[in-house]
């Protein structure tokens, strides 16, 4: 999936290596001016200026209320370099007849957007077509500007259409593509850092708090996370505290202990967005207890598995993402705070003390996570052109 969607990317953007070579000027950035054209010395016959125009599809950042995506986007431009107007003809007229050229263009781009929204086939080349077949039907029957009666009648009938599809591209364009939200399909990652444990019941008499190193690695699919780690703690039993141990050795206090956790854990994201996530999560481990003693010295084994229940928040603090028409890869560096709850017995211990064990941990580590776009349903509406009509009957 991640070779399509290099494949993709890089397709798609090659129109801007190639525009990025030229002068363009997009419509969005307001009417034209006469600094748009390159001034010449002669006409063409009637023709006495010459508007350079062109569609494209290419990426572009969308700003969303959670981040930014990159998204398909139709755009129309002029080519300031190819543009020409004869200097003895740059007047107002002249400008307002390329005005509608442009306009033409920007017709045809927003009939291009809601193919591009609703995930259809774009053939640039049929739809260049489409728009030099009426742009020069404009500039045949306006007799290339001079027809000022004819001029005003297509930039009236040109408005008129481009508002009619406002309301379509407000509702499929700036909804749709602005996303109504994501949905995880799919995450893997690591992370590392370090933990502590706080021990309540009877083994809070025992030992003291413990800090150590621990490693997650984790993958899933949708919200469904799942986790294996081990954690690798060292501390010191606490002043006062006398423990026997396989009934033959004595601990006492500042002795030395180690724990050894290994876990596989179950969670569901509740929150999820372009950088947080917050996964209450449900596992069960087998705790190690070694120690060693300041007399002869021993070591101890494995106490029997523990259930663990927690919370575990991750941010994205520098992430690449790679979007699509439907889905969007995140990727980059991640910090974790976890913080769950254990019971613990330990058996090598006589009497077994048994109590909760609070453990925080706080790392850095690296996630992918696919995002699956979600966009409201949009009814289809014509934009079948009228102007068609009028040729004919001209």
């Amino acid at each position: 999936m991640n070779k399509n969607v290099l494949i993709a990317t890089l397709f798609l953007l090659l129109p801007l290596v190639g525009m990025s070579q030229q002068e363009v000027r997009y419509w969005e950035k307001g009417p034209l001016t006469w600094n748009d054209f390159s001034v010449v010395n002669k006409s063409i016959g009637a023709e006495h200026s010459y508007l350079e125009f062109g569609l494209d599809v290419v990426y572009r950042k969308q700003d969303l209320e959670s981040g930014s995506i990159m998204v398909n986007t139709a755009v129309a431009y002029a080519n300031k370099e190819m543009s020409w107007v004869d200097a003895n003809f740059r007047t107002p007229a002249q400008l307002r007849y390329n005005q509608v050229v442009f306009n033409i263009a920007e017709l045809h781009r927003r009939r291009l957007q809601v193919v591009v929204d609703t995930g259809g086939a774009v053939n640039m080349d049929y739809y260049m077509r489409l728009l030099t077949h009426e742009v020069d039907s404009f500039c045949r029957l306006s007799n290339y500007g001079n027809d000022t009666a004819e001029v005003l009648w297509w930039e009236q009938e040109i408005r008129r259409q481009m508002d009619s599809i406002t309301p379509l591209m407000v509702e499929k364009h700036t909804l749709a593509n602005k996303v109504e939200g994501m949905r995880p399909d799919g995450c893997f990652g690591m992370s590392m850092g370090l933990g502590t444990k706080f021990f309540f019941g009877d083994i809070y008499h025992l030992f003291a708090p413990s800090g150590g190193f621990y490693f997650d690695m984790y993958g899933g699919g949708g919200r469904h996370v799942f986790t294996f780690g081990f954690y690798i703690g060292g501390g010191r039993c606490k002043p006062d505290s006398i423990m026997t141990v396989d009934t033959s050795n004595t601990l006492y206090w500042n002795d030395k202990i180690m724990t050894i956790d290994l876990h596989v854990d179950y969670g569901y994201s509740v929150v999820s967005n372009r950088r947080l996530t917050l996964t209450p999560f449900v596992g069960y481990g087998l705790q190690g207890v070694y120690y060693s003693t300041t007399d002869e010295g021993a070591s101890g084994g494995p106490s029997e598995g523990c259930w663990r229940l927690g919370v575990d928040a991750q941010y994205d603090f520098t992430q690449t993402q790679s979007t699509g028409r439907f889905s969007t890869d995140l990727y980059g560096v991640a910090m974790q705070t976890k913080v769950y709850v254990s019971y613990d017995r330990f058996r090598s211990i006589v009497d077994t003390p048994r109590g909760l064990t609070l453990n925080a941990q706080v790392g850095i580590g690296f996630r992918y996570r696919e995002m699956r776009i979600l966009r409201p349903a949009v009814k289809k509406e014509a934009t079948t052109s009228t102007l068609g009509r009028r040729i004919i009957l001209r």
